[in-house]
């Protein structure tokens, strides 16, 4: 297929109709012929075309059908179809255009029409792919945005591939806007990203996920010792380059957390919320590294001097409620009201041998300028998302500015991803802010420790 050539697929039950378009398509693009939509679809598997022109009616699967399939299918509901017809209906054109048709071709075919509108749809698309190109874009570093490398994390798990799952933070990036002003600021992020970027080979992804978090996933590439030293080296590069840009070494140091797929999850949320787990805990233990998800984050955290006291994690709160903690502790008035409920719900599971559950949703805010200003809204969204998805026998309770306990009683596993599946779907529809990101703990109260997982969503 040659390579400056659009590919354009014909799909025409009528074999005369695909002589005659061969002739007049054949010297400026590319051209795939198919008798059928099944046949067609069979030639899409190997070869997405730029365009197709397809006609209207054809027996068992007809033009429209056809279409149907295309634009329910993310794989083909960007190409665009010009459908080609004998019938002067406009119902029917109005119908196709509805459905997503860019445009009709009559027969029978005039060619300079053909060609003009062709090259009119053709060059329509051009822009569109730009524009849609610029919207996956971080406008600051040119980086790939969250949306991006969410969507691609996911398109290499579900294809089976190995890989690595890298989030990045600035130290104190905070300090950077306020010591030498956001100018500096954005000087650091940018040179920040050029240096992903150099780290990286061809197939990897680098993003910028929101303020100064940046993810890198390294498709194939799995394991501290291959990727060890490597990743110590981007460190060090990072900054060296920071420094160019004048900015204090004290404070421009880099944090990184690893999780692999598909050891530590097999999409976008998995790994980024273990990540996050390893980088939280080299924050928590003197910034400046970086560490491999293993599991043990959580309970290791509980031990170090922890500087930021309102973000628990759920393990962490369960360790609190089932000790006796002092009256005068950190969340006084949340933490005795759960604390009645969370007791008196386990010795009603424990006798009657039911399931109970327990969830704590966090809200983490990625915006640059504030760590405060959009989790107030966050909370609401997430407050009005719970309270619309929950049911009467449920509980829930906010546990602090950015955090919401939840516990779903008599559920199975099935029953509680049908309330959860409630709840993120409110919260989507509730959240405006791609700066904040939810995550949720979910444990079996009867359960141990081990047996809790973490998911993100956005």
């Amino acid at each position: 297929m040659a390579k400056n050539k659009k590919h354009i697929l014909v799909v025409d039950d009528v074999t005369t109709n695909l002589r005659y378009i061969g002739e007049v398509l054949k010297d400026k693009y590319t051209l795939s012929m198919a008798k059928s939509a099944t046949q067609a679809l069979k030639l899409m598997e190997k070869s997405i075309p730029d365009l197709i022109l397809l006609d209207i009616k054809m027996p068992v699967m007809d033009g429209y059908e056809m279409l149907k399939t295309l634009k329910g299918d993310a794989r083909y509901s960007e190409v665009p179809v010009i459908f080609l017809t004998a019938d002067a209906d406009e119902e029917n054109e109005t119908k196709g255009l509805r459905m997503g048709a860019s445009d009709f071709i009559k027969k029978p075919f005039v060619p300079e029409v053909m060609l003009s509108r062709i090259e009119r749809i053709l060059s329509q698309e051009e822009k569109n792919k730009e524009i849609r190109l610029m919207a996956l874009k971080d406008p600051l570093t040119g980086l790939w945005n969250r949306t991006y490398i969410e969507d691609k994390v996911n398109e290499y798990a579900s294809a089976g591939m190995k890989g690595s799952f890298m989030l990045l933070d600035l130290d104190n990036f905070k300090g950077i806007n306020d010591t030498f002003g956001h100018v500096a600021g954005d000087e650091a992020l940018v040179a920040f990203g050029k240096t992903l970027s150099s780290f990286v080979h061809k197939d990897d992804v680098v993003a910028r996920i929101g303020g100064d978090e940046f993810a890198v996933f390294l498709k194939g590439a799995v394991g501290e010792k291959l990727l060890g030293d490597r990743i110590g080296g981007l460190i060090k590069d990072v900054e060296e380059k920071l420094n160019v840009v004048k900015v204090d070494t004290t404070i421009s140091s880099v944090s990184v957390g690893i999780s692999e797929m598909p050891a530590n999850g097999n999409s976008f949320i998995e790994l980024y919320n273990k990540a996050d787990t390893a980088m939280y805990y080299v924050k928590r233990n003197g910034k400046h590294g970086y560490r491999f998800y293993s599991g043990q984050e959580r309970m290791l955290i509980l031990d170090g001097n922890a500087e930021d006291k309102s973000v628990l994690d759920l393990s962490q709160l369960r360790r609190y409620i089932d000790e006796d903690v002092p009256e005068d502790g950190p969340y006084k008035v949340e933490y005795n009201s759960f604390k009645n409920i969370y007791r008196f719900l386990k010795r009603y599971a424990e006798r009657t041998k039911t399931d109970v559950q327990i969830l704590l949703f966090t809200v983490k805010n990625l915006a640059v300028a504030s760590d405060e200003d959009n989790l107030p809204a966050a909370m609401e969204a997430l407050s009005d998302s719970i309270k619309k998805a929950l049911r009467k026998n449920d509980v829930s309770s906010m546990y602090s500015g950015c955090q919401y306990l939840v516990i779903l009683m008599d559920v199975s596993d099935e029953n509680r991803k049908i309330v959860l599946d409630r709840i993120l779907k409110f919260w989507d529809r509730f959240n405006t802010n791609e700066d904040v990101l939810l995550k949720y703990d979910i444990e079996e109260i009867m359960e141990t420790e081990e047996s809790s997982s973490e998911v993100t969503v956005g």
